[in-house]
């Protein structure tokens, strides 16, 4: 049965909102794409009426067809962690609330969600190792708040998990490093799951190259895909040059169509919001 919901992806600046329609299996298609000019920052001040306002207009095209969030804030914190393997998502939330009261003060003012990790080289009998992301609660509680008033919200969290879920199916490592303003981020991917995890706060241009350097340096996967939306073109040239690593734009799997959202480009934005479609399908949604 073909089923179908909108995702939009929230930046800093931006919200790329896109429809996407599956009809069982891994393969799925994207029927519209719209980018809309305010995020998360014009969310929380004088423009945040008219930015939400403008944002339910594109989603209220298609009415009754459930939404999908993903989110893209400025800054996180990570904090691995052993789970019992067979936790579900209520008690992955609820055990990170139990780390959260340990490793951040106001525990009120962050959201937290969970990503299995498979690198770990051993592992405990009957746990399963994670990566903890934490995140500030604020703007984006208030607008998942605000939209699920109008709309019904399936899954709503951070961007990382729904782009190593791009590799569904997938039998070969992925390795994507993602460089944005204030952090970077490198993984490895394979099937839907995360091998390897690394975040990195940074303050300076330069620690961004230095943190992809290394860790491609460090990788055995010769083809990088690159997203984030300080992945300039001077850059990557010097990453390039430094690590002998093909680099090439990340974009969405071969078995996602874009031919009938027309003029539809795989902008860092329409890629999360997609990731975070293709992840909400394989989970269903309500």
């Amino acid at each position: 049965m073909s089923r179908s919901l909108i995702a939009c992806a929230l930046e800093a600046h931006t919200t790329t909102i896109v429809r996407v329609k599956s009809s069982g299996g891994p393969s799925c298609t994207v029927t519209a794409c719209r980018t809309v000019g305010y995020g998360l920052e014009e969310m929380q001040g004088t423009k945040r009426k008219k930015s939400m306002a403008k944002i339910a207009k594109v989603i209220g095209a298609w009415p009754g067809e459930p939404l999908a969030i993903s989110i893209s804030p400025s800054s996180i914190l990570t904090l691995p962690a052993w789970f019992p393997a067979d936790a579900s998502k209520e008690q992955r939330v609820a055990l990170g609330k139990v780390e959260a009261a340990h490793f951040v003060t106001n525990v009120e003012k962050w959201n937290w969600q969970s990503m299995p990790v498979d690198h770990a080289s051993s592992r405990p009998e009957g746990l399963e190792h994670q990566v903890i992301m934490f995140s500030a609660a604020e703007p984006a509680r208030s607008v998942i708040s605000e939209l699920g008033q109008q709309f019904g919200i399936g899954m709503a969290g951070l961007h990382f998990e729904p782009l190593v879920r791009l590799t569904a199916g997938s039998v070969e490592p992925t390795a994507v490093l993602e460089l944005e303003e204030g952090y970077a981020v490198f993984f490895v991917s394979r099937n839907g799951r995360a091998e390897y995890f690394r975040y990195w706060p940074v303050k300076h241009a330069s620690e961004r190259e230095y943190f992809a350097i290394t860790e491609l340096g460090a990788s055995p996967v010769d083809r990088v895909s690159v997203t984030g939306l300080a992945a300039d073109a001077a850059t990557l040239k010097r990453i390039a040059a430094a690590t002998s690593r093909t680099l090439q734009p990340l974009g969405v799997p071969q078995q996602t169509s874009t031919v009938e959202a027309r003029g539809c480009q795989a902008s860092t934005g329409m890629v999360r919001a997609v990731g975070m479609a293709m992840m909400a399908l394989a989970d269903g949604y309500k």
